[in-house]
């Protein structure tokens, strides 16, 4: 970056430090003296562009980041156009440069997303309710209703090593989530507006998978280092619901502390299902049915099945489904959280039901 320039270097720190104070002239005259020196360097035209946005310079900035641009592709330049976009409420492209830093590097894809997810949120919150055709907009009203609703089927059927309950809550939520999709398919035109509905659902998903509740460890202690971690992952996740940083938590404990920690690659599990990306997922899961003691295994199983039901939408595949479904069966051997099981056993026997002439129960 500083072309093994000490005094370059030190001139950068200085800057990046304003623009932390939020002295963006200040900045903005630094980066200035580094550019003079190298005027090809993306990161000190970066620097000058965010120094210019945080100054409410929207110009000004863009035209800087299309000349760091010009130079050589980079992902801090498109994402920073997508923060302009966004201060001009113009989502769309906002959206569009979040998505070309993305595909120009994978790695930043969880970042990206949750700041994309904010900008759809906002485009949705700034649309007019008859953009897009009626049929889209059945369809999302019955999932919102859905979503909501507080139906109950009859515990008709009992197995043999079941405990005999009279009624369970229906769980609505994945029927929701296809019906939402299904809109999107009808008319692109609502999509802004149904991921949002999207990603609050997906919020109400996190509250449903298994944690293990570190606080009750005995090598839990609210001075350690890593138990603060764990505790603030949580609070974000449930809380604050601001993914991006809960990740950033995750990645801390797993690249700096311990790369096996099982409570962390539970949350990072769970944290990449939210954002759909369900083979990942499946995989933080599989590390800790084999390398988890029975607790954790079985809080991983219960996991895994979630992504693997949410798999079976993506990919059309039933067997996907069929293989949450032989979990929750074996877990339902296990009385003491049969009411917990009990309703996405029979969500997924309903919607199999549903391709199937021979009854499933």
């Amino acid at each position: 970056m500083f072309s093994n320039n000490v005094d370059n270097e030190l001139l950068f720190n200085k800057a990046t430090q304003c623009l932390q104070k939020g002295k963006n002239e200040e900045a903005v005259s630094l980066f200035d003296q580094l550019i003079m020196k190298e005027p090809e360097n993306v990161h000190f035209l970066n620097g000058k562009g965010s120094g210019l946005m945080q100054a409410g310079r929207l110009d000004d900035a863009e035209e800087v980041f299309d000349k760091s641009l010009s130079i050589k592709d980079n992902p801090m330049a498109l994402l920073n156009k997508a923060f302009i976009y966004g201060y001009k409420n113009d989502y769309d492209n906002a959206i569009f440069y979040c998505d070309k830093a993305i595909d120009l590097d994978p790695n930043l894809k969880l970042m990206v997303l949750d700041i994309k997810n904010g900008f759809i949120e906002k485009k949705a919150e700034n649309s007019g309710p008859d953009e897009f055709n009626s049929e889209a907009q059945e369809l999302i009203d019955k999932a919102n209703r859905l979503k909501e609703e507080e139906s109950y089927w009859e515990g008709e059927h009992v197995f043999e090593l079941e405990p005999v309950y009279p009624k369970f809550k229906k769980v609505t939520f994945w029927e929701a989530w296809e019906l939402y999709e299904d809109a999107i398919r009808k008319d692109a035109n609502c999509e802004s507006v149904v991921v949002s509905y999207i990603n609050k659902l997906k919020s109400s998903f996190i509250r449903e998978f298994m944690f293990f509740d570190i606080t009750q460890r005995d090598d839990f202690h609210i001075e350690s280092n890593l138990s603060r971690l764990k505790l603030n992952i949580i609070k974000e996740m449930f809380l604050g619901k601001n993914f991006i940083r809960a990740q950033a938590l995750v990645d801390e404990i797993l690249e700096t502390i311990d790369e096996n920690d099982l409570d962390a690659i539970n949350y990072k599990g769970v944290l990449l299902f939210y954002y759909d990306e369900v083979d990942e997922a499946i995989e933080c899961f599989d590390k800790l049915i084999e390398t988890g003691d029975e607790i954790y295994s079985f809080y991983a199983k219960f996991n895994k099945a979630f992504a693997l039901r949410r798999k079976s939408m993506i990919s059309g595949d039933l067997d996907y489904m069929v293989q949450a479904l032989d979990i929750y069966d074996e877990m339902l051997k296990n009385s003491s959280i049969f009411n917990k099981i009990k309703p996405y056993q029979r969500e997924i026997l309903d919607k199999l039901q549903g391709f199937m002439k021979v009854p499933l129960f």
